[in-house]
């Protein structure tokens, strides 16, 4: 793939992103940036709660010819959007979306709470800037919530309820809760388990639910068919193939006959922002999966980054890896509204 062909598939995808949200006394303020889809700008819009933002105003994001170098137009598309605190209630959440009716597009938006509650239990910086490669609280926040709601759609398509109600649950490689410090509940019907212990110190601390220390291999302790739904945000990306076979069938021997598990992954809109060189397309094109190297998150600490890399992959991939029967489906662009994800419902 030339830059030419990412160019006309970037039009072709429209991605975007919002990446900031302040809220003050009077007003909200959303930003972030979006590629027009096959680069008209005069219709570009943005839709918050349902209704459109009447007037947007285009902003400088210069920091994106680094990720889109292969477009020359690609550093005027940043955008704010200016609201009134109090045209939102404090009884629902802001819904950020680029379509009209954002029910259609509800793995494309993006989710934040309104709630003042937002603000409490949030993990240190360090801490924040392993699972999201940011300090910054309000990124942290609605990364975390938007993923937590795409999941409960997800959820409730796949095994007919709600992600609050799937019990049990397993966050694997749940962090400092970025996504299950949403989930109601809780108590003794969520696990978390993570490679890093600072990490699960912190959520024994301050979340309910019960969550352990794993080992960067299998087993997990967790007895046959034990949960109803599995998810793993932003994991797969950092794994080996060998790995993802390993942990894959592993998580569905602890899975439940009917139950989910949902993992996200980089594919073709992950593909655009890392980009690639020849080789690397031409290793994606030939095994289906490319390893870029060693993801430095941990840093130097410990050996908690040893088998940590990012990864690009197709969904032809996961074919290769599966030994239990299951049903597979793929969504494009969910979590970041970038990663892939995959969802397996186990068969028996």
């Amino acid at each position: 793939m030339n830059w030419k062909h990412q160019k006309e598939t970037l039009l072709q995808i429209a991605p975007w992103c919002v990446d900031d949200i302040s809220i003050d006394a009077s007003t909200i303020f959303i930003s972030g940036w979006a590629i027009p889809f096959m680069g008209l700008w005069s219709n570009l819009e943005f839709f918050v709660n349902n209704k459109i933002v009447e007037t947007f105003i285009r902003s400088k994001r210069t920091d994106l010819k680094g990720v889109f170098p292969f477009w020359s137009e690609v550093e005027n598309s940043g955008f704010i959007i200016e609201l009134e605190n109090d045209a939102i209630s404090d009884s629902e959440d802001l819904v950020i979306s680029r379509n009209k009716n954002f029910s259609q597009s509800s793995l494309d938006n993006y989710y934040f709470p309104v709630s003042e509650d937002w603000k409490l239990k949030l993990p240190t910086p360090i801490l924040r800037n392993q699972v999201h490669g940011s300090e910054s609280k309000t990124a942290f926040i609605l990364e975390g919530f938007s993923s937590y709601r795409k999941l409960d759609f997800l959820v409730q398509k796949y095994i007919g309820e709600g992600i609050n109600d799937a019990f049990p649950i397993l966050d694997w490689g749940c962090g400092c809760a970025r996504v299950c410090r949403y989930i109601q509940n809780k108590q003794d019907n969520l696990i978390g388990v993570d490679i890093n212990s600072e990490a699960i110190d912190w959520c024994k601390e301050h979340i309910s639910g019960r969550f352990e220390v794993s080992t960067s291999l299998p087993p997990l302790s967790f007895f046959n068919n034990h949960f109803k739904v599995i998810y793993g945000v932003s994991i797969l990306t950092h794994l080996s193939p060998e790995d993802q076979r390993l942990w894959i069938n592993e998580l569905l021997r602890i899975t439940q006959i009917g139950g989910v598990v949902i993992l996200s992954y980089h594919g073709i809109r992950s593909l655009l922002r890392f980009n690639l060189k020849n080789d690397d397309f031409r290793e994606l094109s030939e095994k289906n999966f490319v390893n870029l190297g060693g993801n430095s998150a941990f840093g130097i600490k410990e050996n908690l980054g040893e088998r940590y890399y990012d990864t690009v992959q197709t969904s032809d991939f996961f074919e290769s890896l599966l030994e239990v029967p299951c049903d597979m489906a793929f969504h494009q662009g969910v979590f970041g509204n970038h990663q892939d994800v995959l969802v397996l419902k186990k068969l028996e």
